[in-house]
């Protein structure tokens, strides 16, 4: 039996409540806190979750804010007739020469929500780095074209700007290759290439750029082709069993992706997409493919 007593000076009396009460009250007072907790959590992710859907509604309505929106001002004619120029040349491969995009290739730039919600510097920003994981193709940094300055993509930002709002968009002189002088270093190569005919140089050289600019996005740099696009061109069993004459034509009117030819699935747009391509442009691009074809050793 208990006994009443004394520890120092305080009465000790035996506990009127019985253990298992205030088991209860403890696990009562843990249920609470336990469910404030939780629904706190609850109520946190639920928030996420709620602004999550808002910022993706806003997204997904980018493009029709902006042009429900008042225009902002009128391009300048300039920088936008360049950045048309460039664009043409290297982005059209993929994005078609309008922006509407390509079958396989590049989206629709023009309706694009995620274009419409960047702000000028993070357009420019993305097209420096790239997209490595874009779909339905990855796209190289600078569109593939490493002659690209970042003013050069500042122009080509204000030409995508006007495919999204016409109302922007000035009226523009017609399209020319903005393709610059060759440097000592590419007429030094290209003269090699030559064998040392300046005549052919200068087609290599000036043919040299045009593939810089225009094909080296799908067919790479080398032109040795880029995996899920556009094929080596230097081994291109197809391309060179063809004449001159019919390789120029081929260039001329591209190939669609579902041609049964087409062994890729991968369109190729006319001229490669660049509308400022003249014959000549082209069969300067054959004599340097020729002259790669000739340095790697292929037959």
């Amino acid at each position: 039996m208990a006994q009443s007593g004394t520890v120092g000076t305080v009465a000790w009396r035996p506990p009127t409540a019985h253990g298992l009460e205030q088991l209860g009250r403890a696990l009562l007072t843990a249920v609470v806190i336990g469910g404030v907790i939780y629904g706190g959590g609850v109520g946190l992710v639920l928030l996420s979750r709620a602004a999550r859907a808002e910022a993706e509604r806003r997204l997904a309505a980018a493009h029709e804010t902006l042009l429900a929106s008042p225009p902002l001002p009128v391009l300048p004619v300039g920088a936008t007739a360049h950045g048309r120029d460039l664009f043409l040349g290297t982005c059209a491969a993929c994005h078609g020469p309008d922006g509407k995009g390509m079958p396989g290739l590049g989206k629709d730039l023009t309706t694009s929500a995620l274009v419409a919600s960047m702000s000028d510097v993070e357009f420019v920003e993305l097209v420096m780095a790239g997209q490595p994981l874009g779909k339905p193709l990855p796209m190289p940094p600078k569109g593939g074209n490493d002659a690209f300055t970042e003013a050069d993509l500042r122009d080509i930002e204000l030409f995508v700007r006007g495919l999204q709002d016409p109302r922007r968009m000035p009226e523009l002189p017609a399209p020319t290759l903005a393709l610059g002088a060759p440097s000592e270093e590419e007429k030094a190569k290209a003269l090699a290439a030559a064998g040392g005919d300046a005549e052919l140089a200068g087609y290599i050289a000036h043919g040299s750029r045009v593939f810089a600019m225009t094909c080296s996005a799908c067919h790479g740099k080398d032109a040795r082709g880029i995996a899920a696009n556009g094929k080596d061109l230097l081994v291109s069993e197809f391309a060179w069993k063809l004449s001159e004459d019919d390789l120029l034509a081929f260039l001329r009117k591209g190939r669609d992706p579902g041609d049964p030819a087409n062994t890729t699935g991968i369109g190729m747009p006319p001229k490669g997409g660049n509308p400022a391509l003249n014959d000549d442009d082209l069969l300067d691009v054959i004599e340097y493919l020729r002259s790669l074809r000739t340095a790697a050793g292929v037959k």
